[in-house]
């Protein structure tokens, strides 16, 4: 008998040769949980990863949502992310899951999305360099940890290539237009990594795909420093 991570309900892992021989992933939720996470299906947007069957015809134009559409209209943001690939859908229960992951603490929560990432990575992204995405000195100190160091390190040897340039106020209580348009590139390169990433092919990793503007003012820094493409990697999607 196993114990829910999430719930604490405890549940029964039906035994299974795959199980046997170690090569069936762990349940770490029970069945009511499971099912309260969302995949995202086909067909998905190009560049974002968004379930285009989650939005009306007006919204997309069956390769691209109206938002991805947006930002690759100005030509500053034109090709500057890749592609996005995510989980799940940021539901309400999946929203509960991070919020208790990120902000009280609750690490081991983590441990739920550590081999859908590797997975995802290994079809998607392989052979790419990890770089995470940082948070600000202030916002680590109030957390004690970076979830998506906690992520990246799941899949791989993620390389410490970002920084914060300054402290900025929590991205979920600003609106789109103020996460979209800043004054100044809120990341930066660190120094002695400019080598790891000149001429390299990156993926991103983080816990949640909103509006896209943190994913691709990161990636506007990595290839202004040479990086030869960026995508990233999300647990969620917004």
């Amino acid at each position: 008998m196993k114990q829910c991570i999430y719930c604490d309900a405890p549940f029964q892992v039906r035994a299974s040769w795959a199980g046997i021989f170690g090569v069936e992933k762990e349940k770490l939720l029970c069945d009511t949980c499971s099912r309260k996470l969302e995949n995202l299906v086909g067909p998905l947007c190009e560049i974002c990863g968004r379930s285009l069957n989650d939005l009306d015809e007006t919204f997309h134009d069956r390769t691209l949502c109206r938002d991805c559409i947006r930002w690759e209209e100005d030509v500053q943001w034109q090709d500057v992310l890749k592609k996005n690939r995510s989980l799940y859908k940021y539901n309400a229960f999946l929203k509960e899951i991070m919020a208790q992951f990120k902000y009280r603490g609750d690490y081991a929560l983590g441990e739920l999305f550590g081999e859908s990432l590797v997975s995802l990575y290994r079809s998607d992204f392989k052979g790419k360099v990890l770089v995470p995405i940082p948070l600000s000195n202030e916002r680590l100190y109030e957390r004690g940890f970076n979830q998506a160091d906690v992520l990246a390190n799941m899949i791989g040897q993620p390389v410490q290539a970002l920084k914060r340039a300054h402290h900025e106020e929590k991205q979920s209580k600003k609106t789109r237009d103020a996460r979209i348009h800043k004054a100044e590139n809120p990341f930066v390169i660190v120094a002695d990594v400019r080598k790891d990433i000149a001429e390299a092919h990156i993926t991103m990793i983080d816990d949640i795909y909103t509006t896209g503007a943190t994913v691709r003012y990161a990636a506007k820094a990595l290839l202004d420093c040479g990086a030869k493409s960026v995508s990233s990697l999300t647990v969620a999607r917004g």
